[in-house]
C-alpha cells in the first residue's frame, strides 16, 4: 500500500481560555504524591444549543486530566502518550448538562462535585492512581471524560475531549503523542469504545475493552489491523466470554481465521479457567482475558494490574499499550481536531518524499505536523487548475438527489440531500467490504458550469476524497484532494473548472455528508 503524508491541522498559538469557564476552573490537584497532577475542564460545544431548552441535547461534558507532574504544583513538560478511559453506567453525570439552560453557579458546583465519580468509584486508571498502582513504563497522560446522558460516549464526545485536552496541555508545555492515543472502558463505556473503533478504526494505536456492553465484528478487527485486547468475566453482557473468544479466534469468513499464536506467558486454554490467548495477524495484535471467576467486574484489578487473570510476565495493561503504535500498524496519526480552526482550508496531499503545504487558514492554527496514511488507490495531489475565483458572478448551485448518475454503489444522494443544512447528517454509505473502494459517483450538473468552489462536510475525520472533472470531453483531472482531517466541519476550496460532470471519489475510511458548489 503506498504510504501518503496529510498534513495535520494542529496547535500554533491558544488563547488560555479556549475551553474553560470561570466557574469551572482547573482545580489542579496532586495525586500520588507528587508525580501526577489532576485537573479539571469542560468541553467545548460540539452542537449548537437552544438557550431555555431543557430537552435540547448538548454535548458539553466534564473531564479530568492527568499529567505527569514534578512536584505538586509544576507539571513535566514534553511529548506523551495519552490513555482515554470511559466508565460505566454507574458513573454517569447528574442531567444532560445543557449549558445554554442553566449557567449557574450551584450549577457548576455540582456537576464538580460528581466528576469525582470516575475516579475511584470508577475503578478504572484513576482508582489505579490514587492507590499507587499505575505505573506505567513511560510517563502517560490521562484523560477520563464523564458521560451526561444515557447510552454512553458518543463519537463526537470522545473526540471533542481529546482535543480539548490536548489544547488545556498545550498550554503548560506538554504535547500529546498521537502516533500513541490509546482507548480503554469498562461495560457502557466498553460498549462506546466499539462503537467508536468500528466506525473509526484507524484512530486509536490500541483498545483495551473490559467487560464491554457491546461487541464487534472479528473480520473488521482483522481487517483493519485493530491492536486489541478484551477482557470478559462470567456474567458480562455482549461481550461475553463466547463471543470474546470467538472474537480471537475469527470466523471462517476472516482471512486468518482459527489461528492462535502460543507465547511461555500464556500457560492456559480456554476451558473455563483464567487465561489469556492470542491471535492473528499479528502475534501482539489481538488478545483476549478470560476472567470466568468474575461476574460483572474484574475491570479495577485489571486496571491496577492484580487481576490473577493477568499473564504472570504482563500485569501491567498499560505497559502493552505504550508498545502500540499507529505508524507501525500503517495507520495515520490520531487526527485531533481542535475546536475554533477555519473552516476555509486547503489539505495538501503529497507522497511521503515530497513537501506538504500548509493549510490555508484564517484562524491561529497551522500545520506543524505530519500523518501516515495508507490506502490502495492511487492518490494525487491537489491540481494545479486551482486558482482564485474568476471573474462572473457565481452563486450557489442547488444540487439535487436526481442530480446523481446511476451506478455508483450505497446511497450517493446522500451527498446533495441536506443543501441548505450547516450540519448534515446523512452520508454516503458504499459498503462494508473494502474489496469495492475506491468508490465514485457522477454529479450531472444539467449543463456547463464555471465552478468557483466546492465545499465538503467531513463527517469522521479521516480518509481520501477527491473531486475531479467527469466531463469525457475533458482531461478529467483532479481538481480537489482532501484528507480529511477536520472532523464535523465544513471545507472550502476556491476553483476554476469548466465542467457539466463533477466526479466525487471516496476511499474507504472518507466519510462525507454533504457537497455544495458555487458557479456560474
Amino acid at each position: 500500500m503506498q504510504k501518503i503524508m496529510i498534513a495535520l491541522i494542529a496547535l500554533l498559538s491558544i488563547p488560555t481560555q479556549a475551553v474553560i469557564d470561570e466557574r469551572f476552573p482547573e482545580a489542579p490537584t496532586p495525586i500520588n504524591s507528587t508525580n501526577i497532577l489532576r485537573f479539571q475542564y469542560m468541553s467545548h460545544e460540539g452542537a449548537e444549543c437552544t438557550v431555555g431548552n431543557n430537552t435540547r441535547l448538548s454535548s458539553r461534558v466534564p473531564f479530568y486530566v492527568y499529567a505527569p507532574a514534578i512536584n505538586n504544583t509544576q507539571v513535566k513538560t514534553g511529548k506523551f502518550s495519552a490513555l482515554i478511559f470511559l466508565h460505566g453506567m454507574g458513573e454517569q453525570g447528574p442531567s444532560m448538562l445543557n449549558m445554554c439552560y442553566s449557567r449557574d453557579d450551584t450549577y457548576y458546583a455540582s456537576i464538580a462535585n460528581t466528576l469525582n465519580k470516575v475516579e475511584n468509584q470508577a475503578g478504572g486508571p484513576g482508582a489505579a492512581m490514587l492507590a499507587g498502582k499505575f505505573n506505567p513504563a513511560e510517563d502517560m497522560v490521562v484523560i477520563i471524560p464523564q458521560s451526561m446522558q444515557r447510552g454512553g460516549f458518543s463519537t463526537d464526545v470522545i473526540r471533542r475531549v481529546i482535543s480539548d485536552a490536548a489544547i488545556q496541555m498545550a498550554n503548560k508545555g506538554i504535547e500529546l503523542d498521537t502516533d500513541r492515543i490509546y482507548l480503554t472502558g469498562l461495560s457502557m463505556g466498553g460498549g462506546s469504545l466499539m462503537q467508536y473503533i468500528a466506525n473509526n478504526p484507524n484512530h486509536f494505536a490500541a483498545a483495551i475493552p473490559i467487560e464491554a456492553a457491546g461487541g464487534i465484528d472479528a473480520c473488521w478487527l482483522r481487517t483493519h489491523n485493530v491492536s486489541f485486547w478484551g477482557f470478559a468475566g462470567g456474567a458480562s453482557g455482549n461481550m461475553g466470554a463466547g463471543t470474546l473468544l470467538n472474537i480471537i479466534n475469527g470466523t471462517s469468513a476472516c482471512p486468518d481465521s482459527t489461528i492462535e499464536y502460543t507465547n511461555s506467558a500464556y500457560t492456559c486454554v480456554y476451558s473455563n479457567k483464567s487465561c489469556t490467548r492470542l491471535s492473528a495477524p499479528r502475534p501482539n495484535n489481538l488478545r483476549a482475558t478470560f476472567m470466568p471467576a468474575n461476574g460483572h467486574s474484574g475491570w479495577r484489578e485489571v486496571y491496577n494490574g492484580t487481576h490473577s487473570a493477568l499473564p504472570t510476565t504482563e500485569k501491567n495493561i498499560y505497559n502493552w499499550l505504550l508498545t502500540q503504535k499507529n505508524s507501525d500498524q500503517g495507520k495515520p496519526l490520531f487526527p485531533i481536531q481542535y475546536p475554533g480552526t477555519s473552516n476555509s482550508s486547503t489539505a495538501s496531499i503529497s507522497s511521503a518524499h515530497s513537501s506538504s503545504s500548509l493549510p490555508n487558514t484564517s484562524s491561529s492554527f497551522a500545520s506543524s505536523s505530519l500523518i501516515s496514511s495508507s490506502t490502495g488507490g492511487t492518490l494525487s495531489s491537489v491540481s494545479s487548475s486551482i486558482s482564485s475565483t474568476p471573474t462572473g458572478n457565481p452563486t450557489t448551485i442547488l444540487l439535487t438527489p436526481s442530480m446523481i448518475l446511476p451506478g455508483s454503489p450505497g446511497n450517493p444522494e446522500a451527498l446533495v440531500d441536506e443543501q441548505t443544512s450547516t450540519a448534515p447528517t446523512s452520508y454516503w454509505f458504499a459498503g462494508w467490504s473494502t474489496s469495492i473502494y475506491p468508490v465514485s459517483a457522477i454529479i450531472d450538473l444539467g449543463r456547463e458550469y464555471t465552478l468557483t468552489e466546492i465545499t465538503l462536510y467531513d463527517a469522521n475525520g479521516t480518509g481520501l476524497v477527491e473531486f475531479s472533472d467527469a466531463d469525457p470531453a475533458h482531461s478529467q483531472s483532479v481538481i480537489v484532494s482532501d484528507g480529511l482531517t477536520r472532523y464535523l466541519a465544513f471545507t472550502n476550496y476556491n476553483v476554476n473548472v469548466q465542467t457539466r460532470y463533477l466526479r466525487v471519489k471516496k476511499y474507504n475510511a472518507a466519510t462525507l455528508s454533504e457537497i455544495k458548489l458555487k458557479g456560474y
